[in-house]
């Protein structure tokens, strides 16, 4: 559930989507849809913490792109096989990890050897 926190220079602040105020260092638990109606109204006094933004396909293709959450990103991955570490990924780490699985690096090996051009049967 995401959180705001109001973090200005006066005790309290009044709030413009409800009778009532914030009050300094005190957070207050808002729901997803609350946030993307009303974090725009909120300013630079205000840290919002806990909200990702809804995953928005920008090619709508199905592939991860900057629009994308991260938490989308990591299902993603999972879903196709690809291995995350066990410690905490970055969206653009997660991003960098789908482009490594749809265009895998290949790597050309050159055979010094001849080929074996003995016939093993009998051929006329």
């Amino acid at each position: 559930m995401p959180t705001v926190t109001y973090k200005g220079v006066f005790y309290e602040s009044r709030r413009t989507d409800s009778k009532g105020v914030w009050v300094r260092g005190k957070p207050v638990e808002v729901s997803q849809e609350w946030v993307e109606k009303y974090a725009h109204t909120l300013g630079k006094d205000f840290l919002i913490e806990g909200y990702e933004p809804k995953t928005v396909d920008l090619k709508d293709d199905g592939i991860p792109d900057v629009a994308w959450a991260r938490k989308d990103i990591l299902k993603w991955l999972k879903d196709n096989g690809v291995k995350t570490s066990g410690s905490y990924i970055t969206k653009t780490a997660a991003l960098d990890l789908v482009q490594s699985h749809l265009n895998p690096t290949v790597v050309e090996e050159v055979l010094n050897e001849k080929e074996n051009t003995e016939i093993t049967g009998s051929e006329e």
